[in-house]
């Protein structure tokens, strides 16, 4: 099984609009809604790539009852906690042209999350016993003001020594603090791992220094994501991979993280399936990692099937 955990989803609206005027009544040429958060979109792409998961984390009110019916409609089975107050957020998200300005832009105005009470974490905790050996974890994300900071690490905690394989998404203090609980992957940027490890973001093999630091530390898998410059994985047998950006037209930065995520995960699950060694089952994963990213990356959702299959197709080649 695989579960992804999000502590703040969403659903954005996302309107196209034509010469916004700001302070005056504008009207969308377009409006569309997409339901999220990093876990979410997780599971999203793991569905495009035939493979099951659970979301679990934590809704509320009517906002919260559509985005969980919406992904059980697309497919996807949920084991959300239902907070006793509040609305599970909508973002805002205005694309087009403006008044007096050249060229397209984007303007986000993000909510915050619903509190998360002692009990409905309690409840979350519950759900936690349901996790066997082998299982995955994905923790993804940020987490809603007042919830504790080292809530992943507790979440660790819980599942240490249960067999479980827990992915961590997350930044700074939140990714250290789970360190100790040897994660299977963590998925630092450039940026973000120059601001735990202090090693240059431009200089790739202070990058790669800065990735074994965290493999030390106690993460098996360590992927690097640098943008334009490709990416970096230090595998849990200590082999190092070094790629380039998939040449194609950028569309879309939004999931890119999370379709890497879900590709690691799906390509390193198909990889012992098939019987590989740990080897080249890391080296399967870190090829689906780059295709679903770019998948993203080159179009308006989330890592189309037929797309991630070419772009695995061209790596494979």
């Amino acid at each position: 099984m695989i579960y992804t955990v999000t502590f703040n989803p969403a659903i954005d609206c996302v309107m196209q609009v034509r010469d916004l005027e700001l302070g005056h009544v504008n009207r969308a040429i377009t409006q569309e809604f997409y339901f999220g958060g990093k876990g979410v979109n997780v599971s999203y792409v793991l569905r495009n790539l035939g493979r099951t998961s659970t979301a679990w984390g934590f809704i509320a009110g009517w906002t919260g009852a559509a985005l969980e019916a919406a992904l059980q409609e697309d497919g996807i089975p949920t084991g959300f906690v239902h907070l006793p107050q509040g609305n599970t957020r909508v973002n805002a998200k205005l694309k087009g042209t403006y008044v007096d300005i050249e060229g397209d832009m984007e303007t986000a105005v993000n909510a915050g999350g619903a509190p998360i009470d002692d009990d409905s974490l309690q409840q979350f905790f519950d759900k936690l016993e349901a996790v066997q050996p082998g299982d995955f974890v994905i923790l993804s994300g940020g987490v809603p003001k007042g919830t504790p900071k080292d809530i992943y690490a507790r979440i660790m905690a819980k599942l240490d020594g249960r067999g479980a394989k827990i992915v961590v998404d997350a930044t700074e203090q939140v990714l250290m603090q789970s360190l100790p609980y040897k994660p299977f992957l963590v998925k630092p940027n450039d940026e973000e791992l120059a601001e735990i490890t202090g090693c240059d973001p431009l200089d790739e093999q202070a990058l790669v220094e800065g990735a074994r630091q965290l493999h030390d530390l106690g993460a098996q898998n360590v992927l690097v994501s640098r943008g334009g410059l490709g990416s970096l994985l230090l595998d849990a047998t200590g082999s190092l991979q070094v790629a380039p950006v998939i040449e194609g037209e950028l569309v879309n930065s939004v999931g890119a993280g999370d379709s890497v995520v879900a590709g690691f995960v799906e390509g390193y699950v198909r990889g012992t399936e098939a019987g590989l060694d740990e080897q080249d089952a890391y080296k399967q994963a870190y090829k689906l990692a780059q295709a679903c990213g770019s998948a993203t990356a080159f179009s308006p959702g989330l890592a189309p099937t037929e797309l991630v299959n070419e772009l695995l197709a061209r790596l494979e080649s």
